[in-house]
């Protein structure tokens, strides 16, 4: 009883050790696909001020032709860049009182001129 008893357990032993090992390789392989958000958005295309003072509004109209407007804290920066090329990073946050779909601005960066 006691060689086969132990013969036993140690392969069991091995057999939880692999198990515990495959979860922590497969919780690890895992994490990297959690840090992406639902509704997060990456777009590319030309920055403008729409709409009209003292109502305006930072925007992005894409090669295709659709336009977001663009919310959040780096506004005053967005402004400053009208004209210019950005992809930009962000979470959609619905819809503005003018009816266009918003990102809130996460991080920016300038491209170069197609």
């Amino acid at each position: 009883m006691g060689i086969t008893f132990f013969k036993m357990a140690r392969r069991n032993l091995r057999t939880l050790m692999a198990g515990v090992l495959f979860l922590i390789l497969l919780g690890t392989l895992g994490a990297g696909s959690m840090r992406m958000d639902k509704g997060e958005i990456q777009v590319t295309g030309r920055i403008y001020v729409m709409g009209h003072e003292p109502f305006t509004q930072v925007g992005i109209e894409l090669d295709d032709g659709q336009v977001y407007a663009l919310v959040g804290e780096e506004d005053k920066k967005l402004r400053s860049l009208q004209g210019k090329r950005l992809t930009v990073k962000g979470k959609m946050s619905g819809k503005t009182t003018r009816g266009i779909e918003a990102i809130e601005v996460k991080s920016f960066k300038i491209v170069e001129p197609k």
